[in-house]
């Protein structure tokens, strides 16, 4: 078992980290890819929880988002897409033959794409931003498909954390954990490994932003991911909260060892924000 999701894990990186280098449209193409799949994975699942959710709404709307995160600041688009597709939705329910659950699976179908694409929408920004990184060969590397260095930098930090995180706590948990973090919602999640992952997201943090050269001194880039890793973990617990409500285990079975996309994605999609956010923030105040 863990050999095969090692191997998993080995194909994931490759999927996610070669397009996150090259960036540009290569980069959209494998987050709209991954946004498809997601919804696809959590439509499915309330379909086979008895919610009639509007997957074709969903679908078209998670592309929507995404594409248009890809051309235009996520500061001035997501206002309008998140109001656009509230008053579109609501129109659907009104055409069914009966009325009777529409509101909840409204609701779901609503919060479901949000949860999924707003997020990767985020990511799309993360690699765009401009600048360059203090790493000679991280800006060569942008350089060589004409994208920015300090984007690069930025999104290599997010995955290095949220992996060696998720990484550290099954580890150690693993091996060492008896306590667990909160049986109810995730037994498999221990406190010891819920700490060693905190840990190693403190540690990797820094690490990153000196490898990848984000401009950060060592204490911000720790305090970065030590928020991270505390992030991609309750992006797991939310994602284990949705399954134990559904009554499912996986999500999917995409990848052996590792259930669905959506069960792969659901850490990032809580870094991805967190990251956004914190960009913001600390270039405002100058500390980036």
């Amino acid at each position: 078992m863990l050999r095969q999701r090692s191997i998993s894990a080995i194909g994931i990186v490759l999927f996610t980290a070669i397009p996150a280098f090259i960036g540009g449209i290569v980069f959209d193409a494998a987050i709209l890819i991954t946004a498809l799949v997601s919804i696809h994975e959590l439509t499915r699942a309330f379909g086979a929880a008895g919610y009639r959710s509007f997957r074709r709404s969903a679908f078209w709307a998670g592309t929507l988002f995404i594409i248009i995160g890809a051309f235009r600041s996520p500061d001035s688009s997501i206002p309008w897409l998140v109001t656009g597709f509230l008053l579109v939705s609501l129109i659907l329910p009104m055409f069914r033959d009966a009325p009777e659950g529409a509101l909840l699976d409204w609701a779901l179908t609503f919060a479901g794409l949000l949860y999924v694409a707003l997020p990767l929408m985020l990511a799309i920004a993360i690699r765009r931003t401009d600048g360059d990184a203090t790493q000679h060969w991280t800006n060569v590397v942008a350089g060589w498909f004409h994208s920015p260095g300090k984007g690069l930098a930025l999104i290599g930090i997010v995955f290095a954390v949220t992996w060696l995180t998720d990484t550290a706590a099954y580890l150690v948990g693993r091996r060492f954990g008896t306590t667990k973090l909160i049986p109810k919602v995730s037994p498999g999640k221990t406190r010891v490994g819920a700490i060693a992952g905190v840990i190693a997201g403190t540690i990797t943090g820094s690490l990153a932003a000196w490898v990848f050269g984000a401009p950060l001194n060592v204490f911000v880039a720790a305090g970065v991911g030590c928020l991270l890793a505390i992030s991609g973990q309750l992006g797991d617990l939310a994602e284990s909260l949705i399954k134990r409500n559904l009554g499912l285990k996986d999500m999917g079975a995409l990848i052996p060892g590792h259930g669905g996309m959506l069960d792969r994605m659901d850490a990032l999609l809580f870094t991805f924000p967190v990251t956004f956010l914190l960009a913001s923030l600390l270039t405002r105040i100058g500390w980036m």
